[in-house]
């Protein structure tokens, strides 16, 4: 008998609630019955992985080849730090970086 140990073995105590229309939801149980799986750990499993994806997405940037050239020269020249640059990087941020 199949088991998907990695959604199974942890106890979980967030509760995720969600309504969705009626086809929505037979296409969730079909794809979960094809994969062996629960529809609630299909769900999780499903969302985990296009979480991943999409943060996966923020921390890489894709450039043309004309844009890589362009930046990789801008990162080699030497930075000049004018007044208002300065008077910037003093300045208390008003926002925290999430991750």
């Amino acid at each position: 008998m199949y088991c998907h140990c990695e959604h199974m073995s942890t106890v979980k105590e967030e509760r995720l609630q969600i309504r969705i229309d009626p086809a929505d939801k037979a296409l969730l149980e079909r794809a979960a019955a094809a994969t062996h799986l629960n529809v609630s750990a299909f769900v999780v499993q499903a969302a985990a992985s296009r979480a991943e994806e999409i943060l996966a997405e923020r921390s890489s940037i894709r450039l043309s080849a004309e844009a890589a050239v362009a930046f990789s020269e801008a990162l080699e020249r030497p930075a000049e730090v004018n007044d208002r640059l300065a008077r910037a990087l003093r300045r208390r941020r008003k926002f925290s970086w999430l991750d």
